[in-house]
């Protein structure tokens, strides 16, 4: 049986099936009193598995711990129930509420804290067991806890298979950063495996049997001297890399960052100038003399103060008219890391001049960028490019501002003509500026494909797709991406668009 899924660490690996299956019930009484105590050993717990594991890993852990040891969580058990167990669950409800923003990456910590709340409730009721992951097998599951990635990557497992589509969660970004093959969002994946012994992944697509099959596996990542892959043809395409951690930098040193996303710094409390300096300075030096583009922090939604008319005002308007400590304590970090001048920024959520030339007051000298991803930014690249030192196409918040539905509704669009013509438009007026990609569509196969078809030559994309990204590019060459282009621009429906790109990609 075969089935496609969202790819986060692309690869061809086949193994043995290992189920992760548990439901929990929580029905006992605990005494509200004992909660800093149950808390900290939960937390010796957790410490514990990670016990021998590269110190990076502490800091996914340490979001947990700072929210266990919160006064402020610890006063809101308190204020619940009397029942201990229900009160922490409707605590950690209410901050994972909070989370749920149109911002995807917070959406995926909500996700990732339902699961938590779930494991922490299971530690304190004493039903919580050590996993015996199988060595060497691949991983089934509906969702993993931050405990339980780690586990998994102690236990050498060989891959692993959700059904979670939660793309940017703790967890998930742990398997990607250790190279762990990785598909998520197939539904019902766990009552499927339970059927058969093996699973062959196979990129995005996995296929459950039960007969062993024998294949030569592909190497997650290799290490490239070069930044740029060629066509066929010898076009050349630029590319960089996206990073959610300073740590992920070791692994890419051959190439830029075209983007630092800096919310995990954020939700992991460090806010400070000199804390931040200290972190962009170091990246900075690690990268020299290839380049760092750190893109400002990109918060709002539910975080906005309730005074605020609009609660879902995010991004660069967020930090100019709520936050401005917040955004000034960030430029100075930047500006104060920047010895090596090496360091552009990038601004989000970006939809007037004004927003960006009042950044531009503040960072004097460091290159700006901005983030094309609303409608009205794409409308008047023309008037940006007077300003600005390069583009970067956000294909996430482009695609769902376009057509004005969430990207998590069945009925998104991501390859809608709309999308496509408006990211040609833009592209046409951003010369001749740097405009590159770091959206999800240029780590997808017909995405990628799409995009180069129409010209653009820079790629900022997960570490997780280079060797799928150089496969593609290799086999393209100028004539088939001319029909490719022209095809686009003139379809009429999504369903022609994704026809005629998958016929193009299964005859490379």
């Amino acid at each position: 049986m075969k089935l496609k899924g969202i790819v986060i660490v692309s690869s061809k690996v086949f193994g043995e099936i290992f189920i992760l299956d548990k439901m929990e019930d929580f029905n006992n009484d605990f005494e509200i009193k004992d909660i800093e105590n149950l808390f900290e050993s939960y937390i010796d717990y957790l410490l514990e598995e990670i016990n021998g594991m590269d110190e990076k890993y502490k800091e996914y852990v340490n979001f947990y711990v700072n929210i266990l040891r919160s006064k402020s969580f610890l006063q809101m058990i308190k204020n619940k129930d009397k029942n201990l167990l229900k009160s922490i669950s409707l605590a950690i409800d209410e901050i994972s509420d909070k989370f749920s923003l149109e911002n995807e990456h917070y959406k995926d910590i909500s996700i990732e804290l339902k699961f938590f709340k779930n494991e922490l409730l299971d530690f304190i009721s004493g039903k919580l067991e050590k996993e015996n992951f199988k060595e060497g097998a691949i991983l089934v599951a509906k969702n993993l806890t931050i405990r339980q990635s780690l586990k998994a990557i102690k236990s050498n497992i060989k891959g692993v298979i959700l059904e979670t589509n939660a793309l940017t969660s703790h967890p998930i970004l742990v398997l990607k950063d250790k190279g762990i093959p990785t598909i998520i969002g197939i539904e019902n994946v766990v009552e499927i495996a339970k059927n058969y012994k093996y699973v062959l992944i196979n990129n995005d697509e996995v296929e459950f049997t039960n007969e062993k099959i024998e294949i030569i596996e592909k190497p997650v990542y290799i290490s490239f001297q070069e930044d740029q892959f060629k066509t066929k043809d010898g076009i050349p395409i630029k590319i960089q890399i996206n990073i959610d951690f300073p740590e992920e930098i070791e692994k890419v040193k051959n190439f830029d960052i075209g983007l630092f996303r800096t919310e995990y710094l954020y939700l992991n409390g460090i806010i400070s100038k000199n804390e931040q300096k200290d972190i962009y300075e170091e990246m900075s030096h690690k990268i020299y003399p290839k380049i760092l583009t750190i893109r400002l922090f990109d918060l709002g939604g539910d975080k906005v103060p309730i005074s605020v008319e609009n609660p879902n005002i995010r991004g660069i308007r967020y930090l100019l008219y709520y936050n401005r400590e917040l955004l000034n304590k960030q430029i100075s970090a930047i500006r104060l890391a920047n010895k090596l001048k090496n360091i552009k920024v990038l601004i989000p959520m970006v939809s007037s001049v004004e927003e960006v030339l009042e950044i531009k007051k503040l960072l004097e000298d460091i290159e700006v960028g901005i983030m094309i991803e609303t409608p009205a930014s794409a409308l008047i690249t023309d008037r940006f490019k007077k300003i600005v030192h390069f583009f970067s196409l956000g294909t996430n918040d482009l695609s769902q501002y376009t057509l004005a539905i969430n990207r998590s509704d069945i009925s998104f669009q991501q390859f809608h003509p709309s999308v496509f013509r408006l990211i040609y438009y833009s592209f046409s007026k951003s010369k001749p500026k740097p405009f590159s990609v770091c959206g999800d569509m240029g780590s997808n196969d017909i995405g990628l494909i799409a995009l180069i078809s129409f010209g653009i030559r820079i790629f900022s994309i997960p570490i997780s797709y280079l060797n799928r990204a150089k496969e593609i590019i290799e086999k393209l060459d100028k004539k088939v991406l001319s029909e490719i282009s022209r095809k686009i621009i003139t379809a009429y429906k999504e369903e022609e668009i994704i026809k005629c790109l998958k016929f193009y990609l299964d005859s490379l």
